[in-house]
């Protein structure tokens, strides 16, 4: 997803573009003026550089330490599309306007983009697939200048969200990012090889050679066992029969959840993620069942994570913010009691977290 070379004008000031002769100088530096640095949702002089990165293409690296929860990019798009559209034929009429409505800046950058499919009857439709990253409720999806540069890998450093109050894309850093590493994105998210490696021929022409994809066949197998169970307990958590008349087979559920997801995916983009959303299921579960100390404990481990993935000003982020607040009034406790067999309130010790074992 990499175009040839940008300009110094096309860039933002946080990047450096550094002709090929001079990226071994360039990191050398950076190893030698390395600063400790914060999570903070600014950006730092030279935060990433676009370089090429054989056989990828063109990609971002880091060119200083970047904390895990920085944020790296806020970006706003090149354009949006709905991807609800009847035939490629039409879609491609619909590019075909808005490109040329785009300012010339725009319209040069789009056309800079890779192109993994190139003897497409559809180009700009081949060209926008190859780019475009799926907003909030995957009904439309946009193209940017510098976030569709970031390449793919199975353990991904860095998580892309939507950012709907923003109105762009937002990518932090999942995990702590050396200088001189690159910057990555998981284009696939939690598949199985099989399905990985079709999803990543099919739509934009990789083959990958990541480290999760390199290892042994023994090692590939148990790996795809686990993301199969995770996806299974998930399903199996949120049947409604389940958390009404089973809490604690569920929450025992929840708890081999977060053993594999931590077994799995450690440091990687999915990690966080669905950490948070498996402790959004526990707390469906306490919650209904009236042990607010549970709920509360839960949903304060899902927010801290969101806010690393997706930023403190995320709307998801926020209303769980709010939540929170609204928690700590004492009338709140009314608001939870659906039955009284483990209520507890806020402050009171949990009843319910104790079957999800450590967790």
């Amino acid at each position: 997803m990499s175009p040839p070379i940008k300009t110094e004008e096309n860039v933002s000031d946080t990047v450096m573009v550094v002709p090929s002769q001079g990226i071994d100088e360039f990191l050398q530096y950076c190893k030698e003026h390395q600063t400790p640095t914060q999570p903070t949702h600014t950006f730092g002089p030279n935060l990433y550089l676009i370089h090429d990165i054989p056989p990828k293409g063109r990609g971002l690296i880091a060119g200083v330490n970047i904390p895990k929860g920085q944020r790296i990019l806020l970006e706003q798009p090149l354009f949006t599309s709905s991807l609800e559209w009847t035939s490629y034929q039409d879609f491609e009429s619909h590019l075909s306007h808005t490109i040329t409505t785009l300012p010339p800046a725009a319209h040069d950058t789009f056309f800079a983009l890779h192109n993994a499919n190139p003897t497409s009857e559809h180009p700009l439709t081949a060209r926008f697939l190859t780019n475009c990253l799926p907003d909030q409720d995957r009904s439309t999806a946009s193209v940017y200048s510098t976030a569709c540069l970031i390449n793919h890998d199975c353990r991904a450093n860095a998580h892309g969200e939507w950012n709907t109050d923003a109105k762009a894309a937002t990518i932090h850093a999942v995990r702590d990012i050396n200088a001189g590493e690159e910057i990555t994105m998981n284009y696939v998210s939690g598949k199985v090889k099989e399905v990985r490696d079709d999803k990543l021929n099919r739509l934009f022409n990789i083959s990958c050679t990541c480290e999760l994809c390199c290892l042994p066949p023994l090692a590939i197998q148990e790996s795809d066992a686990r993301r199969t169970e995770i996806y299974m307990l998930f399903e199996e958590i949120g049947i409604a029969h389940n958390i009404l008349n089973e809490p604690e087979q569920c929450l025992e559920e929840c708890g081999r959840l977060m053993d594999l997801i931590d077994e799995e995916f450690a440091g990687y983009s999915e990690h966080l993620l669905l950490s948070a959303q498996a402790c959004e299921a526990a707390f469906h579960v306490c919650a209904t069942h009236s042990d607010l100390a549970s709920a509360c404990a839960l949903q304060r481990r899902s927010y801290e994570m969101r806010v690393v993935f997706a930023g403190s000003d995320a709307p998801l982020v926020k209303q769980m913010r709010s939540a929170m607040e609204y928690q700590h009034r004492e009338t709140a406790a009314d608001a939870w009691r659906k039955c009284s067999r483990w209520h507890t309130r806020r402050g009171d010790e949990p009843k319910l977290l104790k079957f999800m074992g450590e967790h």
